[in-house]
């Protein structure tokens, strides 16, 4: 299945009981489309030997990129802490819940996806990325990144990484945002930054560190 049907499966899965945080679901959604995605549907199954965080599909020349030195890594983390990104990410353990884990964004976005994305996004999110603004039956307002929904309940994480369920009976109002609350880094970010970011996020396969 393509990475949205993945992930949808995988939002059913908490939505029946499953237990994660947030980085822990994303790094199942990455394996099952990496390895058990429809651009993989005719490849045969890695050989006897074979890393387990290198997808079949994976060309041989982009698992030798040459390894970033602790100068770059931090460069760039730098770039990701001053730009505010981790209000909405979460890279390792820092950041928030709200919008797509950090961690592994290398395996699911090419360099080009990423510079897009960094230099202009798009005007809306993705459904999987998808938030939810709820106000409870007591009057508290909720928000959080879309899991699941059906006609009776409505499963979300919270900024903390929470993950939260509310029967549709007890909401008083309920509002998907599909608008992306990304900004462009077009004026906050120069050539060179923005190229050293792009390869650092490119380097991100799984665990937050090249």
């Amino acid at each position: 299945m393509t990475r949205a049907e993945w992930s949808a499966v995988v939002s059913d899965m908490v939505a029946r009981g499953a237990q994660g945080s947030s980085a822990e679901l994303d790094n199942v959604v990455s394996y099952l489309s990496a390895n058990f995605g429809k651009s993989n549907a005719s490849l045969s199954p890695a050989a006897p030997g074979a890393t387990a965080h290198t997808p079949p599909s994976v060309p041989q020349a982009a698992v030798e990129e040459t390894p970033l030195t602790a100068e770059e890594i931090s460069k760039a983390t730098r770039l990701i802490q001053q730009n505010g990104c981790l209000s909405c990410h979460r890279l390792g353990e820092a950041g928030s819940y709200l919008g797509p884990d950090l961690d592994g964004i290398g395996a699911r976005r090419s360099p080009e996806q990423l510079h897009t994305s960094l230099q202009s996004p798009k005007k809306e999110v993705l459904p999987e990325n998808r938030t939810v603004r709820l106000v409870s039956g007591d009057g508290k307002t909720v928000t959080g990144r879309l899991l699941n929904q059906d006609g009776f309940s409505v499963q979300l994480i919270d900024s903390s990484g929470q993950l939260r369920s509310f029967a549709r009976s007890g909401l008083r109002e309920f509002t998907i945002v599909t608008t992306n609350p990304m900004p462009s880094s077009a004026d906050k970010l120069s050539a060179q930054d923005l190229d050293d970011l792009v390869r650092y996020l490119s380097s991100l396969k799984g665990g937050g560190t090249p």
